[in-house]
């Protein structure tokens, strides 16, 4: 299971049932602790529907009460493969 987190304006951008993109950064312990990540995704409130857990801030960083488990469909890659 890992543990994600996203930073949101309004809780209305996680849409339940849709395929939606989010920048996340992962709170796993370890080296690669906050390593952001461009995904698509599907969240949900039901805690035990995907594996993974993610955990909401609003827009200046307030740790929102609401719990989401999320699924990573893919990962988006934003920047031309010639500059990798």
């Amino acid at each position: 299971m890992n543990q994600w987190e996203v930073f949101v304006m309004d809780m209305s951008e996680l849409a339940e049932g849709k395929d939606i993109e989010l920048s996340i950064r992962t709170l796993n312990p370890g080296n690669q602790k906050f390593t952001y990540k461009r995904v698509k995704a599907q969240v949900s409130t039901t805690l035990d529907k995907f594996a993974d857990q993610l955990q909401v801030r609003l827009g200046r960083g307030q740790l929102s009460a609401a719990k989401y488990s999320i699924k990573v469909i893919e990962e988006i890659q934003r920047m031309p493969a010639k500059y990798l």
